[in-house]
């Protein structure tokens, strides 16, 4: 009796614990859907309340609501990717292994309704609190705020800053031409980097040359009719009955006032083309033969463009040079000018840290003035980018903040601070950046373009906002490399940070350590993450790798999938990783995955049957894969294949008629007989970008064949020997040829390529081409605009009348058996540059006596 007693105590508790289990179970895919629909809420939540960040609060409840909301997002989407994972897997398993499988897949998916009944009681007690402390009002509209920094921006702006010789003798000389045409001046820099001292300077000395001067700035909320008033206040006076004139008949009344006289008109802080548009559609500033100036202060290369400011009329700030940094601290700091001795060493650095930006050296310069001891210094100079984005040290990071809302548009933010996962001073790759945003889904297809051909769009406007500059071109006067100004990029890397968008980990410090990272960058070892037991890192959706050179990870990391299944993308740059595990395949969410380091010789075959990789790029690897696995055709989302040389594309079934729809670079591959017959069937309709690392001549000419069924391909690389095929079969599409080590007769490259339609770019490297004569023949090449040389066997090269009639840029390297230049070369009107590299002895005596105008001609013997 006792035994049957205590069975019926135990059922008694047992049968309601299990019924509860049953419950997390059965209500899991509900629940998970509940809070993803409650996820999209909060962000929009989080978008509404983003424009009044933390300096724009007036009540602290509502800066600690924010913070602690934004903390459950990146674990939501963790929990919201857990489940996604896990029927990711057990769908992809046979029947039986579903069946061995079947208690471990319901014990995940009842301690994923666990976490989800735990994250939302998290929510509603967050959302009790905000209910209980914080009200609407509390919430300070930004108008006030954002006054107080654009008043701190001029003051910024107006200080004695050094340094400015140079560029007021430029603007000044631009300005006074003798053209009587009315001219626009552009000065074109990012936040804080003196343009308004600049303009000042000028106007000062300049403003008596001109009868009627005047002076306008425009505020980042701004109306047109108070911009007008502004100018006709340093004009003329103004009465009651012109206050009550609206826009259309103030800029009629500025103009009247302003024709048939000589003007300059300083307009300072124009960010947005509309603005001018709208003042040249009223025609407000005369275009008269009096020798009128307008002069215009942006961070916009567009508006200077849109300006008619000419590539002679536009002046671009450049960073104070180390003298004039370390000038300007000096004044701001010890008033006298005279540092002392024990602190001019730490102060010289301190300058040089502030990337020759005057609002950086200005925000630093009054941190400084409160404490000059030697201690206090030195911890400025191990924090400087902390000191620099810290909310009580206005103005610097104020001002950032505010340009950050009211300049750059909402759809390039997010773009902006992922720039900030990258160290100081790092030369950023363009194409990486480019997939590595529509990866994360900051940049997607719309209508009829491609992600990635609006990334591009949006990198160049980065670009003309003046928020990072370039540091190296493509052929075809695009974007290879660039930087983002050191000042931005602290900026994003505390924005990011407090608005739980990305995390920084460095060897000296983890930053935020105490929230759970979404997207996470590493500027050390890889293996220091991976080898402790971080909580985090089930819920980790990007992780990012930059490692550092001067540390010692000889052993390598291994990449465990495990503990990692929510990852979307991986790049581990060129840190050293020894092996991929199997479980990979449990990385199903992945869209974007680069392993770069030569120690890498073997990666698992499940890698190639992830559905959702959209990014592939083992270049660099020594993986060697005689046939890609078959698995590849299964990956319906692939949209750029980056692969080591000696790989080839594995064969398909009969049955199999599956495409890669989406794929847009194939890079590199060597051609066989089964890539002919893919590249005929139509395997790769969206290709744009194809290279070939040429083994056997025949199959390359097979597949060279059948490239005209290419009709997106815009970008061909050839590397060693081939052979052109007979006919034209090359497709139309191309904008881009480059033949490297080819050692194909000139004639027969010139007559595969004369005729297309498209072609901007002609790279012809290293032996590609050989023969006695290279000739062009009329007409022929009518969009080249840029024409690369490099040791080609060609002794005479012939022109014939309207060859390249476009050509831009022509660069011709170590071509020793070239003796001359085609004479129609100086006849060629849009040539703008020549570089010729190691010529041979007749070639260099004709360049000596060259002359082509408007042509800058750079030769390096």
């Amino acid at each position: 009796m006792e035994s049957i007693h205590l069975v019926t105590e135990l059922l008694h508790f047992v049968i309601p614990y299990l019924r509860k289990q049953v419950q997390l179970i059965k209500g899991a895919p509900e629940q998970v859907r509940s809070l993803h629909s409650e996820l999209q809420f909060i962000e929009k939540s989080l978008k509404q309340y983003e424009s009044y960040d933390r300096i724009f609060m007036e009540d602290n409840t509502v800066q600690e609501w924010l913070i602690q909301i934004r903390s459950l997002v990146p674990e939501t989407k963790g929990i919201f990717n857990t489940y996604k994972t896990a029927k990711h897997v057990q769908n992809q398993r046979t029947w039986p292994n579903r069946w061995l499988n079947a208690v471990p897949h319901v014990l995940e998916l009842r301690d994923i309704g666990k976490r989800v009944k735990k994250m939302k009681k998290k929510i509603e007690e967050i959302n009790s609190y905000k209910n209980k402390y914080c009200l609407e009002s509390q919430v300070a509209k930004p108008k006030r705020n954002s006054e107080w920094l654009e008043r701190q921006r001029r003051e910024v702006e107006e200080e004695n800053v050094e340094g400015f010789e140079v560029a007021i003798q430029q603007v000044t000389s631009m300005l006074l031409t003798k053209a009587l045409t009315r001219e626009v001046v552009s000065i074109v820099g990012t936040t804080g980097s003196g343009k308004t001292t600049l303009a000042k300077k000028i106007y000062r000395t300049m403003s008596k040359q001109f009868e009627h001067p005047a002076w306008a700035f425009v505020p980042s909320i701004y109306s047109m009719r108070d911009l007008l008033l502004d100018i006709l206040k340093d004009l003329m006076p103004i009465g009651e009955e012109t206050l009550k004139l609206d826009d259309v008949r103030l800029a009629q009344k500025l103009r009247n006032f302003l024709q048939g006289k000589k003007y300059l008109v300083v307009i300072d802080g124009v960010e947005e083309t509309q603005l001018w548009e709208t003042l040249r559609k009223e025609k407000v500033f005369p275009n008269e033969n009096h020798g009128s100036r307008l002069l215009l202060t942006t961070r916009s290369t567009r508006v200077a463009s849109l300006a008619g400011s000419s590539r002679d009329h536009v002046h671009k700030m450049d960073p104070l040079d180390e003298t004039s940094r370390w000038t300007l601290l000096k004044k701001l700091v010890f008033k006298d000018g005279r540092c002392y001795p024990e602190l001019e060493h730490l102060g010289k650095q301190i300058a040089t840290k502030c990337d020759g930006l005057p609002l950086a050296i200005v925000s630093l310069a009054s941190l400084l003035d409160r404490d000059k001891r030697y201690g206090q210094w030195v911890d400025i100079i191990s924090n400087v980018s902390w000191y620099l984005n810290q909310q009580d040290s206005p103005p610097c990071f104020g001002i950032l903040d505010l340009t950050y809302y009211t300049t750059i548009p909402e759809h390039l933010r997010k773009c902006l601070l992922y720039l900030g996962a990258y160290p100081s001073g790092s030369e950023i790759l363009a194409r990486q950046v480019i997939n590595l945003w529509v990866a994360e889904e900051l940049v997607k297809d719309e209508g009829g373009s491609k992600a990635e051909e609006i990334a591009w769009r949006y990198l160049e406007d980065l670009f003309s906002l003046s928020l990072i500059e370039v540091v190296r071109k493509r052929s075809d006067g695009g974007i290879r490399k660039f930087r983002i100004h050191e000042i931005w990029r602290m900026f994003c890397v505390l924005k990011s940070e407090r608005t739980g968008f990305l995390q920084i980990h460095t060897k000296f410090v983890s930053h935020s350590s105490n929230k759970t990272p979404w997207r996470l960058s590493i500027h050390h070892e890889l293996r220091c993450i991976l080898s402790n037991n971080q909580d985090y890192l089930p819920d980790i959706c990007t992780l990012l790798c930059f490692h550092d050179r001067d540390s010692h990870d000889s052993k390598g990391s291994k990449l465990d999938f495990y503990r990692s299944p929510c990852l979307t993308v991986l790049d581990v740059g060129s840190t050293r990783v020894s092996k991929v595990d199997e479980n990979i395949k449990r990385s199903c969410l992945l869209k974007y995955l680069k392993l770069n380091h030569p120690s890498l010789n073997r990666l698992p075959r499940t890698l190639f049957s992830l559905p959702n990789l959209q990014t592939l790029d083992i270049k660099n690897t020594c993986v060697m894969f005689p046939y890609l696995p078959s698995g590849i055709w299964g990956m319906q989302n692939l949209r750029h294949l980056l692969l080591p040389p000696y790989t080839m594309l594995p064969k398909r079934s009969d049955q199999s008629r599956k495409c890669l729809w989406h794929l847009q670079t194939l890079s590199t591959i060597t051609p066989d007989g089964n890539t002919a017959a893919l590249i005929f069937h139509s395997r790769f309709p969206s290709l744009i970008k194809l290279s070939l690392n040429s083994q056997e001549m025949e199959n390359t000419k097979r597949c060279l064949e059948r490239l005209y069924k290419l009709g997106c391909l815009q970008k061909l690389k050839i590397i060693n020997r081939a052979v052109f095929p007979v006919p034209r079969t090359f497709p139309t599409s191309l904008v881009k040829v480059s033949l490297v080590k080819t050692d194909l007769a000139a004639d027969d490259v010139m007559r595969m390529l004369e005729y297309l339609d498209h072609l901007q770019v002609l790279k012809l490297l290293k032996r590609s081409i050989r023969g006695p004569e290279l000739e062009m023949k009329p007409n022929s090449f009518p969009q080249l605009r840029f024409l690369f040389m490099e040791e080609i066997l060609v002794k005479t090269w012939r022109m014939d009348d309207g060859a390249m009639g476009i050509l831009e840029e022509l660069t011709i390297t170590r071509c020793h058996e070239l003796e001359s230049l085609p004479k129609q070369l100086r006849h060629l009107h849009n040539l703008r540059h020549v570089k010729v590299n190691s010529p041979s002895h007749g070639l260099r005596r004709e360049l000596e006596q060259l002359n082509v105008q408007q042509c800058e001609v750079q030769i390096h013997f």
